[in-house]
């Protein structure tokens, strides 16, 4: 395991989960971002930079004000003196991530939220954040994850086993919500997440861990958290998918052929919703 800056971890040219759940929605888009290198990797939303400012305030707090700036209020940027006064404030603080005193007030009701809950603040209450794991097998493709939070000794929860635990911002947790926790969590590949990262940090540590949480805090009021065990059979079906991506992977990697979209003809019939029978 490495200790390295966030920057240092994606400048690595190590397959990532990240990296190949781009190849699996479409390798023309892999091959183009991080084979010819023709698409940068895009800027920064506003949804990334809340979550990545709760990351920091959650799990690595002492360092929030050395990597983020408070946007100063009452400052006008179409007048000369406001654009002098906030090139002036962003001098100051070159390098850091400037947010909104919204975004601020959001941020310390998240990690307030996630310190009061009994399970979360257990799995956060030893361990290592913002780890990165890198194995370079001999005639394979080297591999790489970052955890959010790695606890080798476990916790009552955990059963005295070693986690990973990973801090989510959701937009809400309630049971109907559009896309709650539970359907979000195959939709976007969570369960691959974790059988990325479990048999790579098995292989590095030579011992087994089996257990990876997800903490999931919400962006906005009511700031709920609840925190979730991926199940034996959900990490398992996760590695076998990782696997078979791997090995697409693998084999575009040599015969060059990276697929766009599909070249067949597609139906479109009218939805329920319409009045249609599909």
């Amino acid at each position: 395991m490495n200790i390295e800056t966030n920057e240092q971890y994606h400048a690595n040219e190590a397959i990532s989960h990240s990296k190949l759940e781009l190849f699996r929605r479409r390798p023309i888009s892999y091959y183009r971002r991080f084979v010819a290198k023709t698409v940068a990797r895009p800027d920064t939303t506003e949804a990334f930079r809340l979550g990545s400012a709760a990351h920091c305030a959650v799990l690595e707090p002492a360092t929030f004000w050395d990597r983020y700036a408070l946007r100063p209020e009452g400052i006008d940027r179409r007048t000369k003196d406001g654009k002098i006064a906030f090139a002036e404030f962003e001098a100051a603080n070159a390098g850091k991530t400037i947010i909104t005193q919204d975004e601020a007030g959001a941020v310390r009701e998240m990690n307030a939220a996630v310190q009061h809950h009994p399970l979360a603040s257990q799995l956060l209450a030893a361990g290592q954040p913002e780890l990165s794991w890198r194995v370079a097998p001999a005639g394979g493709m080297a591999l790489q994850c970052r955890t959010d939070w790695f606890n080798p000794a476990g916790c009552e929860l955990s059963s005295g086993r070693p986690y990973v635990a990973d801090l989510k911002t959701v937009e809400s947790l309630d049971a109907d919500a559009f896309r709650n926790f539970e359907r979000a969590c195959f939709n976007f590949g969570y369960h691959r997440q974790a059988g990325f990262y479990l048999p790579l940090i098995t292989e590095i540590l030579g011992g087994p861990v089996f257990d990876f949480y997800f903490i999931a805090v919400e962006k906005c009021e009511p700031y709920g958290v609840a925190v979730y065990r991926l199940s034996d059979a959900a990490t398992a079906r996760g590695h076998d998918e990782t696997i078979t991506d791997l090995i697409r992977l693998q084999s575009c990697i040599k015969s060059q052929q990276w697929p766009n979209l599909p070249n067949d003809l597609r139906e479109i019939g009218l939805p329920k919703w319409y009045g249609g029978t599909e």
